[in-house]
């Protein structure tokens, strides 16, 4: 005859295995009344808490049945997977490299050993880890996607497009695979599969059967509409792979604080040697101190970099919160009482929406990182001006528009001056005319680069200065350039140089920079328009298609900005053939440095603080969030 615990148990496994998992917690309850010592019960016990969502009491459920029993296997995974849907990354690495050294052949521990790897930053250690998986299933279609995705972070984009299209073979229907596929062939400048993809790509995006990277299709379309549906299919994905799932945590922010000074908030996982870090130092250092305290919440991976320690030094308080879980980092955000919480990442590698979903501030911005909307629905404002997101652009966007009063784009006083490049030096001919572009290369279109052709082939002398990369990549751009009738030597690639100074230097040696689209330049155009080099650029509909057209209006040089690709075309021309009009365009240029608000920093910063006040002060009046623009005063 079995015993009330054995008959408790079995009804809590026929409950979960029915879906009610209430029932099933209930029933191991009273199972463990009366034999607190199963490990069996411990363990379902922890199922149905995960099935409820309840992570932290599964993680002690688990907990208890290892105790009792050391070796059990599917506890000690599905306790590590709990850290996991926690954003316990160390933790949870913990756990998976004790479980894989215990049982090498398990593929699944493997794989998500290299996830949390790969969660971590640490890329090149989670591909050796998927590629255990691939040698005990060698047919895993989704171990093959994964080791694309590290592919791509490691920017060996040759190999994750082999990789992705394998496990696109193995299962056609992985739209995962196949939006990473489309990434991988964009970053291989692979025009030809890109084009064979992007119908199916973008049909999908609307239908919601593909999710793939917004960043990625920001170089893709300029349909405003259409990056929406992009970023809101992300987010939700997202916040589905963590512990918030699709539901919405209660806010843990019911009003607004009455503090002496603002709170506000800077949360990124860029401060660190990147650009976002080297665009926003100088704001940080800038804030009025009478009117505003700056947090710094770090969620990246500390790089003892001189950006990092100068916004370390820049915020009155520094929190490094890239290891601890989205709730316990709301719960700190939260605890410190930030008024504004600034969201500088969106959709780029780090985002970690669930902190935001969490509510863990009055209000909540995103700005700089992404330019385009996050598509959370509980972000209150986007930061930008009356450039790159005009009011019209509102119903493309989740967040209510902000504009500043002149750029939304922070230029740092404490840029060197360049230092003297010679053509030689920088691998250029002496005599020839060079159009330049040092945008990434992904953003080179193959229609722009029709443009750029046709404007060597009317531009005898000239020479096309583009970003040097991997020795397959450039062969690329090289063949595609005989393809359309230009010499490939014609193509000259820039290299690295040994310091900022020396990189803004050579650009001197440069006649004119052709941007890209509808990706534009954003901190390359500000680096070049500091240099001293024109830009010309083509305005699009979206806000990440308007950045340079914002740029050069706030240099005084809305001519270099056309509206249309055979104006842009017409315009380059006209300036590489009329050199007098191009040295006017120049020392217009050199003067602006002096007087532009693209270089004011100290307006900016009184810009943006306008923009907190009103924020700030509608939280205070309980107000909606709403679109506004902010004063200059």
């Amino acid at each position: 005859m079995k015993s009330a615990a054995e008959l408790h148990y079995e009804k809590g496994k026929a409950l979960h295995d029915a879906g009610d998992f209430i029932g099933a917690l209930a029933a191991y309850d009273a199972a463990l009344m009366a034999a607190p010592y199963v490990a069996a019960v411990h363990y379902g016990r922890g199922n149905s808490l995960v099935m409820l969502r309840r992570f932290e009491e599964a993680i002690h459920a688990y907990e208890r049945c290892v105790a009792i029993d050391p070796g059990h296997a599917a506890a000690l995974y599905n306790h590590a997977m709990a850290l996991v849907q926690l954003q316990r990354w160390q933790a949870a690495l913990t756990a998976l490299e004790s479980l894989v050294r215990k049982y090498p052949t398990m593929a699944d521990a493997w794989n998500n050993h290299s996830g949390v790897l790969q969660a971590l930053g640490r890329h090149e250690e989670a591909l050796e880890s998927i590629q255990q998986v691939l040698k005990l299933r060698p047919l895993d279609g989704r171990a093959f996607y994964n080791a694309g995705i590290m592919l791509l972070a490691l920017n060996r984009f040759d190999e994750a497009q082999q990789a992705l299209a394998r496990a696109l073979e193995i299962d056609p229907r992985n739209g995962d695979a196949f939006g990473c596929l489309v990434s991988a062939a964009l970053r291989a400048c692979d025009w030809e599969t890109l084009e064979r993809l992007l119908p199916r790509l973008f049909s999908a995006i609307q239908d919601g059967t593909v999710v793939v990277p917004p960043l990625t299709l920001l170089a893709l379309s300029d349909d405003p509409g259409l990056q929406l549906r992009c970023a809101q299919l992300n987010t939700r994905r997202s916040l589905a792979d963590t512990a918030l799932g699709g539901s919405a945590p209660a806010p843990m922010v019911k009003g607004a604080y009455h503090h002496d000074r603002i709170r506000i908030g800077y949360l990124s996982s860029d401060f660190r040697d990147h650009p976002v870090a080297a665009q926003v130092v100088a704001l940080l250092e800038r804030h009025d101190r009478s009117r505003f305290e700056i947090f710094g919440l770090f969620t990246g991976r500390q790089d003892e970099s001189s950006k990092y320690h100068r916004i370390v030094k820049a915020c009155d308080t520094f929190c490094n919160i890239g290891q601890i879980g989205s709730r316990e980092a709301a719960a700190l955000i939260r605890e410190s009482e930030i008024d504004i919480l600034v969201d500088l990442n969106g959709h780029t590698m780090g985002w970690r929406p669930a902190i935001l979903k969490y509510r863990p501030a009055p209000v909540i911005a995103t700005y700089l990182g992404y330019a385009g909307t996050t598509g959370a629905e509980f972000v209150d404002y986007i930061i930008g001006d009356p450039h790159v997101t005009p009011f019209a652009l509102g119903p493309a966007m989740t967040e209510k528009i902000v504009q500043l009063p002149n750029s939304f784009w922070p230029s740092d006083p404490m840029l060197p001056e360049p230092e003297p490049v010679s053509r030689a030096q920088a691998g250029l001919p002496s005599d020839a005319f060079v159009f330049c572009c040092f945008n990434s290369n992904h953003k080179i279109r193959p229609a722009m680069f029709d443009v750029w052709a046709r404007l060597l082939r009317s531009v005898p002398d000239s020479v096309l200065w583009i970003r040097d990369c991997y020795p397959a990549l450039n062969a690329r751009f090289r063949h595609e350039a005989k393809l359309r009738g230009i010499d490939e030597r014609r193509i000259v690639f820039a290299g690295r140089m040994d310091s900022f100074s020396r990189h803004l230097g050579r650009q001197a040696q440069a006649d004119l920079f052709l941007d890209t689209y509808p990706y534009t330049a954003h901190a390359t155009a500000s680096d070049a328009l500091w240099a001293g080099l024109p830009v010309v650029t083509l305005r699009g509909q979206s806000f990440v298609s308007r950045v340079c057209a914002g740029l050069l209006a706030n240099v005084g040089l809305q001519e270099l900005v056309a509206s249309s690709a055979e104006e842009y075309e017409a315009l380059a021309l006209s300036l590489a053939r009329d050199r007098g009009r191009l040295s006017d365009v120049r020392q217009r240029l050199a003067s602006a440095r002096k007087t532009a608000p693209l270089f004011d920093m100290d307006g900016f910063v009184r810009g943006i603080e306008a923009a907190y006040l009103e924020m700030h002060a509608r939280a205070q009046r309980g107000e909606r969030p709403a679109a506004f623009k902010a004063s200059s005063a």
